[in-house]
Order: structure tokens, then sequence, then C-alpha cells
């Protein structure tokens, strides 16, 4: 199930191809060259320690001598032979000198100066075929420079140079590293024609120039990678709004504000992430591992799989003890957390210890408790110091182990000092790519547990749509009419509203009243078709809502309902919602009828002024008004109004019920009160209590016959209902006097 979400959220990078595909080539692109400065610190290392100088024989290891002898020309080969004097005589030597092997004579029977003397001719006419004409004649100048400097009996048994790459290509002539070292040095003749410190200095400005690219390359998939990302984040935040309008707003007290909004926000950034994270680290990192740990194997195959087998070692029981002691560290911490509650808990008796003389009784279980909590708490420090030292020894004995493997190689010149310090600057390079790679891991299996959260919303059904066959329906002329309606709260099936028939006639003014703010929530949000009824009809004017096209019935709809009263954007926009078919002066006239204007001219930019959120702001009242100039606007046949919970001053009071004196007229409203005065207004009120309409009639009739009624009246309505608490139950039988 996670991987299934993740991977659906995967298919809207889709949406932008180009910058998907561009940000991985170029993640992977920055993995190569990651490997290239790892092979440029590879030759600076061998320019360091070789100084650029083509060995002597003698100072070959034993394989690369008997390899090197093996390929000598034999008196069989006639022409390789003359070759090889021919090349002798170039370099300044005397052919007499190596007549032994001339003449056939075995290996032991050669002087020392002879296999030195076939050395530095076969290298030659090597690096000739291998390389090119030129290297051979660099290596050639180097030869004669050092038959006038040593002389040339002691030439042969000195090493050659400087002569750049051609040092390391001649070391390595006889491995497979040649086949890419001798084509290096020939497309890169900067690297030898002019000694070590044009090397040198072609390194370095190698190395900058790869780390430019490299930089932009990162830039490049970091950059095309968040534009891909947004796309899709941007699309999936769109779908959430698609569904949380479908879902309707009774949906949001369940599955709740905060589900939509966490949707939107929590759990889509953390799909962000991971989704990023997953463009731009999951292909690169793992491309970079595989590409230095092959650099490695081709170094020294055996010790770099000695080095694998060694880590993967660890990481298999250093993570298994790991894991023990973690599951043996959390019970530690659920039992001191146990111990705390306790101790806390003693700390609280104290008035009880006092008066019942318990003090000795107290400081004993006081005493034990400590005990406990101590020894849990020692024993989650006693696990975590064992496995992290039990950790740190594996690691060192496994280094131990590799420095020793590693030591018998080099004893046994099967690698050089060079080859060691260029295959340990890889394997350690390795940790940063491992590193990377599990941290972005983290981050995208937090992801995918988003990625279940934000689908399980969005997979959601809207109980809502419009029939095919919808009709147009017209402004209400007679009443609104709920029959044997029902109700279940989506999200967790609760019935909200069970059986509830009652009548509005067409200009009444009503209240709907009830301990439960949901079920008079439930009932309101029918009218506009928020929701539809799970059995029953809602009808206006003897039409069945289900059957009338939602434009046709919201339009002659308005709405006031707490918390919404306003939004981030401007005054003007708050009242005419943006639509353009309401010019600045219908705005400004349905804002003098709210008393709006007035507030509003003061404001720093006026009807242009920012509010909301992030705006100017305003008192409860002068948004409960901007709401009422909405509604105003938009001129209903029915109005809903939710007054504000909070209390409201003498001045406000008088401005709204001016406004609706004026504005109401003949219009049907239908109150969710928080006034007596307005209950006291209403020529009904229907009272809802557990999903039924428990009672009906006006005020006074209500306060003469229903017991609940008077409860609420006393617990809301009245002056000293802050007082009350707000979560005390409603009267039965039993508690009315007798």
């Amino acid at each position: 199930m996670p991987n299934n979400a993740f991977k659906r959220c995967r298919a809207f990078l889709g949406y932008h191809p180009l910058a998907r595909w561009l940000s991985i080539f170029a993640s992977i692109g920055a993995a190569f060259l990651y490997l290239a400065l790892i092979a440029l610190l590879g030759l600076f290392i061998d320019l360091l320690v070789e100084q650029g100088e083509i060995p002597a024989y003698h100072q070959l290891s034993t394989a690369d001598r008997h390899r090197f002898l093996k390929d000598l020309p034999t008196p069989d080969d006639a022409e390789g032979m003359q070759a090889i004097k021919d090349e002798l005589k170039s370099l300044g030597f005397d052919a007499q000198h190596v007549g032994k092997w001339a003449k056939g004579d075995p290996i032991e029977a050669w002087s020392p100066r002879e296999p030195a003397l076939l050395w530095l001719a076969d290298t030659t006419r090597w690096l000739d075929a291998s390389v090119s004409p030129a290297a051979a004649e660099t290596v050639r100048a180097e030869v004669r420079a050092a038959n006038r400097r040593y002389g040339v009996e002691a030439t042969p048994h000195q090493a050659i140079g400087p002569c750049g790459l051609l040092s390391l290509v001649v070391r390595t002539r006889f491995t497979m590293h040649a086949r890419w070292l001798a084509p290096l040095a020939v497309w890169n003749d900067w690297t030898w024609v002019r000694g070590n410190q044009e090397f040198l200095l072609g390194l370095f400005l190698a190395g900058v120039g790869i780390a430019i690219a490299r930089l932009g390359l990162l830039y490049l998939s970091n950059y095309l990678g968040a534009v891909a990302v947004l796309e899709a984040v941007t699309r999936l935040r769109r779908s959430i709004y698609f569904q949380a309008s479908r879902l309707g707003p009774l949906a949001f007290r369940t599955l709740g504000p905060s589900d939509a909004v966490s949707a939107s926000t929590r759990h889509l950034e953390g799909v962000h992430d991971g989704l990023y994270h997953w463009l731009t680290v999951y292909f690169r990192e793992p491309v970079k591992f595989a590409l230095v740990l092959g650099f490695a194997f081709v170094i020294h195959f055996w010790l770099s799989l000695a080095f694998l087998l060694i880590a993967v070692l660890v990481w298999i029981v250093g993570g298994q003890i790991a894991a023990f002691f973690r599951r043996r560290g959390r019970r530690a911490e659920m039992r001191s957390a146990d111990q705390l509650v306790l101790i806390q808990e003693t700390l609280m008796l104290m008035r009880l210890i006092k008066v019942y003389l318990m003090e000795a009784f107290s400081q004993a279980r006081l005493e034990t408790q400590l005990s406990g909590y101590a020894k849990a708490q020692l024993a989650r420090y006693r696990g975590e110091a064992i496995y992290r030292s039990f950790f740190f020894f594996l690691g060192l004995l496994a280094a131990m182990v590799l420095l020793f493997v590693a030591g018998n190689v080099i004893l046994a010149r099967q690698l050089g000092v060079t080859s060691s310090l260029v295959l340990a600057s890889a394997i350690i390079s390795l940790y940063w790519p491992v590193l990377t790679f599990l941290s972005a891991r983290r981050i995208v299996r937090r992801s995918r547990a988003a990625a279940v959260a934000l689908f399980d919303f969005l997979d959601r059904h809207g109980g809502v749509g419009q029939a095919i066959e919808a009709e147009f329906i017209g402004q209400m002329t007679t009443e609104i009419e709920f029959a044997q309606v029902s109700l279940r709260e989506p999200g967790n099936g609760r019935k909200l509203l069970k059986n509830i028939s009652l009548t509005i006639k067409a200009g009444e003014r009503v209240a709907i009243v009830g301990p439960d703010e949901a079920e008079k929530h439930a009932l309101v949000y029918l009218l506009p078709r928020f929701l539809d009824p799970t059995h029953g009809e809602v009808r206006i004017d003897g039409k069945n809502l289900r059957w009338v096209t939602l434009d046709s019935l919201r339009i002659q709809i308005a709405m006031i309902l707490q918390p919404n009263l306003v939004f981030n954007d401007t005054v003007a926009n708050n009242i005419g919602c943006g639509d353009p078919t309401y010019n600045l002066q219908r705005i400004i006239d349905a804002a003098k009828v709210a008393h709006v204007h007035q507030f509003v001219s003061k404001l720093p930019q006026g009807y242009e002024t920012l509010i909301g959120e992030l705006g100017h702001p305003l008192k409860q009242g002068e948004m409960f008004r901007i709401a009422l100039a909405r509604a105003i606007l938009r001129d209903p046949t029915i109005l809903v109004i939710e007054e504000p919970a909070t209390p409201l001053d003498e001045d406000t009071k008088g401005l709204i019920d001016d406004t609706l004196k004026r504005f109401v007229g003949e219009r049907t409203v239908i109150f969710l009160p928080h006034r007596l005065t307005t209950l006291r207004a209403c020529d009904k009120i229907f009272l809802l209590y557990e999903g039924k309409l428990e009672a009906v009639g006006d005020h006074r009739e209500l306060i003469n016959a229903s017991e609940l009624y008077r409860h609420l009246q006393y617990m809301e309505f009245n002056e000293f209902a802050g007082l009350a608490s707000p979560a005390a139950p409603a009267p039965t039988a039993e508690d009315s006097p007798a």
C-alpha cells in the first residue's frame, strides 16, 4: 500500500517529463564526474609519490619482470631482436652489452646490466607503438640526459624522468589499466610533453573544470528536479482542493478541517520532500557508489572484494546487535516513564500524606519508585553503551583485518604504495554516497506514509453530484420541507439526523438550536446540497433538491458561517468574491447597508486593503458585518446566519440588528443563534437533540414546555453562560425537580 501510494505520487512527475528526465540524467552525470575527480586524485597521488619517473628494471615487481622477460624477442624473431639493438643504439648504448640475450643464452647467464638495458630499449619501443612516436622520443631524450648525468654504465640502473603520465603508463603496461591509460596519454599529450610541472598544472585545471561542471550538473539536477516536483505537488494540491469541494463542509468535522489542511500541508510537504530526494538522490548515489566501487575493483579486485564483504558483515552483525539493544532501551524507557508517573503521583499526594501522617510509608514508596526509575534508566544506558562500544569495536576489528590483508598484498609487491593510497581514497569516498542515500531513504520512507494518508483523503467518495437531467429551480415562493431526513456523518458513520421532518414557510425567521453543533450544521448543509441525506428528501416548493441544478439552487442561498467570515484578500474581493459583475459601487452600496463602509473608509487602502489572516486585523463584529455585506450583495431568497459565539459589544449588536431589520424583509432566514434577542425575534425554533427533532415552537412556548430548552438557554444564552461549563450534559427526566 505505501509503495503503491508513493508510486501514484511519482506518476505526477510525468506532467513535466523534460524536467524529470533532465534532472535524472544530470544527476547521473554528476556521479560520473565524481568518479572523474577521484581518478584525478589518483593521478595526483601517483605524480607526487612516483615523481613521474619510469622505474629501472630492478624496481619492477617480480611478476612484471617475468612478464617482461617472457615477451622479449627470441633468436627465432630476428626482426624483433634487430629492433631492440637499433633502439639501444638510439639511446646511446652498445648492442654488444646484450650479447648473451642475442645468442639465446638462459637468463641465469646474463649479466645484471643486460636485462636493465633491454628494459629501457623495450620500453621506448612499446611507447612508440602504444602511445605515440613523440612519447617514445620524450623518454629517449630523458635517457640520453641520464647518460650525460650518470654515465652510460649507471643509467640502466636509474629511474628515468620526469616523464609525467608516461611513468604510470609504463608501470601499468602489463595490466588491464594500460588499455585506458595509453589512450589517455595519446589524447592528452600535455600530461607528458613538458614534464611534471605541466602535468601538475593540467591536473589542477582539470580538477577545477570538472568540479565546476559537476557543480553545474548538480544545480541543473536539483533545479529541474524542483521544477518537476513542484509541478506534481501543485497538481496534487489542486486535487486536494477539488476533493475538499466534493466532500462537502460537514465532512470536515470528522474528516476534519484538519484532514484537508493536513493533506495539503503536512502530508503533501512530506510527499514533496520524498519526490525531490527520489528524483535527485535515488539515482545519483547508487550510480556514484557503483562507479567508485568499480574503480576500486579495477585497482585491486580481491582487496576491494575483501573490503566489501567485511563491510557487509559488519553492517549485518552490527545492525542486528543495535536493533536488539534499541528494543531493550525502548522497554527500559517505558518502565522509567511508568516510575516517573508514580513519582509524580507521590508528589501530588502531599496533603493526603500530611493529614494521615503517612510520611514514613510515603517515603518508603518514593524510595522504591526512585530505585525502579534508576534501574530502568541504567538498563537503557547500559544497552546504549554496549551496542555503541561493540559497534565501534566491530568497525575497528574490520579495519585491522583489512589493513592486515592489505599489508600482505603490499609486502608481496602485488600492490604499490601509490595504488594502495588511491584504493584507500576510493574506499573512504564510498562513505558519502552510502550516507546520503540512507538519509534520503529515511525521507522517502516517511514520504511513503504521507502518500498513503494523502491518497486516503483523495480517494474518499463525495456524496453530492448533479443529476444528468436536473431541472432549474426558481426562487422559493412557498416552503422548505425536510421529509423524514436522516444523515450519517461522513468518516465515522455516526447518525447526525434521525427522521427529521419539519417545514419552514417562505418569509419565516426560524432558529435551530441544540447541544450538538454538528447536528445543527448538518441540517443547514442539506439546503445548498453540501451533503445529501442518507434517507428522506429535502424539498423547496415541492421539488426534491437531488433533481435540481446546483447553480440554480445555490444562487438563491446565502450563508454566513463561523469561522470563515473573511478570507485573505481585499475588502472588495471579500464582499464581491472576485465576481467581475459586481462593480465597486454595488459593493459599496451593500457595505453601507451592513454598516461596513464607515470603518472600511478608515482602513489604509479602503476597499483595497488586505484583510484576513495575513492582512489588516479586524474585530469579530467587523468581520461578521463584512460577511453580511457579502450576503446582501447577492440578494438571496434564503439566508442562513450563524451568529458569533463570542460576545459582541452593544454598538455592534445594534448595527447588526439594524442591518437585519432593513435587509431581511420577506426573505426566509434560518439562524444558528447565540443571542437571546435572536431567539425572541424568531417565528419558530427547532430544538435538535441526539439527532431528533425534540421540540418546535417560539421562544415563549419552548420555555414553558421544554426542560431541555430551558437548560440550553441557561447554559448558552443567559448573561452568565460563560461561567458555566460548556460540556455540561443535558438534563434527564431523573434530574428534573419533583
